[in-house]
């Protein structure tokens, strides 16, 4: 799950960055930004972690969870971008992200046996 976190963080950290950046605000202010978007970030991630505790068995090397932490906070972000969620939509953005995460655990990505199954069924 760190990883899944590490690539969420990374698709999310380009418009944070930004956005400090820009702002002319004090060093402490920056630190205090930073903090609050790493517990802010993290909250999400927990849908994976239900999926864990429901019994979903972790089927991803470490890249697959980098890259679909990454590919995660896209669709959230193009989401954002083409209004389909706003920023007046308070909670509902982190629980579609979350419900995101949950839906990714039981996902067969990765699987050697589904590709298996895959090119048996081309075969015949």
């Amino acid at each position: 799950m760190p990883y899944l976190y590490l690539g969420f963080l990374l698709g999310q950290s380009f418009s944070v960055a930004q956005v400090i950046y820009s702002a002319n605000i004090p060093l402490l202010t920056i630190v205090f930004s930073i903090i609050v978007f790493l517990i802010w970030s993290f909250i999400p991630v927990m849908g994976f972690a239900l999926a864990r505790l429901l019994g979903a068995q972790l089927k991803y090397t470490k890249y697959w969870l980098v890259a679909l932490g990454v590919m995660i906070s896209l669709i959230e972000q193009l989401l954002y971008h083409y209004n389909v969620i706003t920023s007046k939509d308070g909670y509902v953005t982190m629980l579609l992200t979350a419900s995101l995460f949950f839906a990714v655990a039981y996902l067969p990505l990765g699987q050697r046996l589904l590709m298996q199954k895959i090119l048996a069924l081309k075969s015949q």
